[in-house]
């Protein structure tokens, strides 16, 4: 299918194209092709209930710290009150014959957070960048520069022509649409890489934050490196918004120096050190952290994401189901703007993300305060946040 734009005014602006707002992997589902997702008719009628509550789980860290007695962990999907995977639901088990009066931890069409389709958020936003080009596209300040290599690649092509033209830093890191722990990731200013890279699947090209704001870690040479801060989402539901976040948070360091000099050196310039062999991780207490930025403004940054996602109906945002409860982990870097002021910039928003570090630093009560929050409506605990307006 091919879709042509033809202007009826004079473009008079350089480095300007014409684009329309859409999801790209959902808007082929309407009220015509799909009517059971676009019913009102399935929203199910769940009463928040005081008894004890079963739970299916492949989740080896909640089998594990989960403890709470008003929380039962069977093995049978069947008998399960409460369904929290982190296997994706298909679209058809959200369904009213399929959910019936279960609670599970995922929303319908919630891949416009999760995989990265940043489409949505641009025209949503009132917050714009004095930049030309930037501005063109509506990207908030918080949300890198980013395009879907797929679908984007002339305007990517024009703004890298554009930031050449004009002395900007055009270092870029190219990721894949839904793969985490920065696999299939890299880094580079070089335009032929960048169009190289995406022949290996859908990629997005986001501006690379090569001004961020470093910390000082004493055994470190050169002592200033790059780290970013992980906080966690709990979503109870859509419309209306009921969204909290947890006071807990953590940063992830990377173990060498920051430097421009080796793009391809991840130790310089990736956080994620879980999973990679002989690597040494470093933590630093939250509440030692917390002075040095304004967490109220994390806090609007998440009010205006969600906004963003839930503005519109099925199937350009997230679907409201009653059923739907959903744990996110939202990445952060902080950028270090030419006036000395930090800019937050997001990285990512992940499905059912890994919360080791929790876990092992506050074992008692971690899991069960997000299950209190998302399954019991117990919203009073000091360590969560309702950010919902």
């Amino acid at each position: 299918m091919f879709i042509l734009l033809y202007p009826i005014v004079h473009i008079k602006q350089p480095y300007t194209e014409i684009f329309r707002n859409y999801v790209d992997d959902n808007t082929y589902l309407t009220s015509e092709n799909c009517p059971e997702l676009f019913s009102k008719n399935l929203q199910n009628n769940i009463e928040i209930f005081e008894k004890y509550h079963k739970f299916y789980t492949d989740h080896n860290l909640i089998k594990q710290y989960l403890t709470d007695q008003h929380y039962q962990l069977i093995d049978n999907l069947d008998q399960a009150d409460i369904i929290f995977t982190k296997k994706q639901k298909q679209i058809l088990d959200f369904r009213h014959e399929t959910l019936k009066n279960l609670f599970i931890n995922q929303f319908l069409f919630e891949n416009i957070l999760t995989a990265r389709r940043w489409k949505s958020l641009y025209s949503s936003s009132s917050t714009i960048e004095k930049d030309p080009y930037i501005e063109s596209h509506g990207s908030p300040p918080w949300l890198p520069t980013t395009f879907n290599l797929t679908h984007e690649l002339p305007q990517f092509t024009v703004y890298f022509q554009y930031c050449g033209d004009h002395q900007i830093d055009h270092t870029w890191i190219v990721k894949p649409i839904n793969l985490t722990r920065s696999i299939d990731k890299s880094i580079t200013n070089v335009f032929d890489m960048i169009i190289r890279l995406s022949e290996s699947g859908s990629k997005l090209a986001c501006k690379y934050v090569s001004n961020s704001f470093l910390l000082k870690i004493s055994d470190i040479e050169g002592n200033r490196v790059k780290f970013d801060v992980r906080y966690i989402l709990l979503l109870r539901s859509i419309r209306p918004l009921k969204l909290y976040v947890h006071k807990i948070f953590w940063l992830r360091f990377v173990n060498k120096p920051f430097s421009m000099k080796e793009l391809d050196d991840h130790e310089t310039h990736f956080t994620i050190m879980d999973y990679r062999v002989n690597t040494h991780i470093r933590q630093i207490d939250y509440e030692t952290f917390i002075t040095l930025f304004n967490e109220q403004r994390v806090f609007e940054m998440f009010q205006e994401i969600f906004h963003c996602v839930t503005i519109e109906e099925l199937p350009f945002g997230i679907g409201s189901y009653l059923s739907s409860r959903a744990l996110y982990a939202a990445d952060l870097i902080l950028e270090l703007k030419h006036n000395n002021k930090i800019q937050l910039k997001l990285l990512e928003i992940n499905f059912v993300p890994n919360c080791q570090y929790t876990c092992t630093s506050y074992p008692t009560f971690y899991y069960h305060q997000v299950f209190n929050v998302l399954f019991r409506n117990l919203t009073d605990d000091e360590d969560t946040v309702d950010i919902s307006s």
